[in-house]
């Protein structure tokens, strides 16, 4: 990334300050970046495999002001930190949100790790619905305060797990530390985005977080849940209402609603 795509994407976050590859900066950027880049998988749901080049990657999610998911989105902050001095290592997880710790799944989502003044970080801005909004050290199985929630991080095995408070421990997903080839991401992402049974191909999935609560769609229906743990449920009962939300609470503009309506043909 060069010194023009690094401050066009430091405005697309709203980003002001020092530049200076410092925790400081790390955890800044982490927590602008899912607030204005919100997570959504309309590629995806509309029938397009998203495209995993950097430049492809940057045109939508900065100059679009499109989203993306984790791929899309963690490969986008990874160049981003790398431009900025950081030497952040993609990861793979096997996801566990909703289900038992001990569950088998694939490993199909993408974070990654920053070693920092002697710790390594996990940093990760693309899991939706409780995406980090700071970076967490990696090797403390203490809780760990977010602007948005509780973390902890256990080991397993010879990996970790990453875990949410949401009225108990729930974990959220599993990993080992690793190289990850695009090879890796290329697979992945061709599974998500078009096996019939992916719940990015069934589903439309909107997530953003501010500092005070993270805003999730599906289902038809837009969940807020607040900081201090109140939730607020609104029913979206039909497109024209959906296509309001996505420019007005996800900052999603025209070519995105666009995509939905080639899809559903009804507004």
């Amino acid at each position: 990334m060069d010194k023009i795509k690094l401050g066009k994407y430091l405005e697309r976050i709203h980003y002001s300050g020092e530049i200076q590859a410092g925790i400081e900066m790390l955890g800044r950027i982490h927590q602008l970046h899912p607030k204005y880049i919100p997570f959504e998988n309309i590629d995806p749901h509309t029938g397009k495999v998203p495209s995993l080049d950097l430049d492809d990657i940057f045109e939508k999610l900065v100059v679009q002001s499109r989203g993306g998911y984790c791929y899309e989105q963690n490969l986008l902050l990874n160049d981003v930190l790398k431009t900025l001095g950081f030497n952040p290592e993609l990861q793979l997880a096997r996801v566990l949100w909703r289900k038992d710790e001990n569950s088998r799944t694939a490993r199909t989502h993408l974070l990654q790790t920053v070693d920092l003044d002697g710790q390594k970080y996990l940093v990760d801005c693309g899991f939706g619905i409780v995406t980090l909004t700071a970076p967490i050290l990696l090797n403390d199985d203490r809780p760990q305060k977010t602007p948005n929630g509780l973390f902890k991080i256990s080991k397993k095995d010879d990996g970790y797990i990453l875990w949410f408070w949401k009225e108990k421990w729930l974990p959220v997903y599993r990993f080992v530390l690793g190289n990850v080839e695009m090879a890796d991401l290329e697979i992945a992402n061709w599974y998500l985005s078009t096996h019939p049974e992916s719940n990015f191909k069934k589903n439309l999935i909107l997530s953003k977080v501010d500092e005070n609560k993270r805003y999730t769609y599906s289902d038809r229906i837009l969940s807020i849940r607040y900081n201090n743990g109140e939730k607020e449920l609104v029913n979206i009962d039909n497109d024209k209402q959906l296509f309001e939300i996505l420019d007005n609470t996800f900052g999603l503009k025209e070519n995105a609603a666009t995509l939905l309506r080639q899809r559903t043909n009804e507004i």
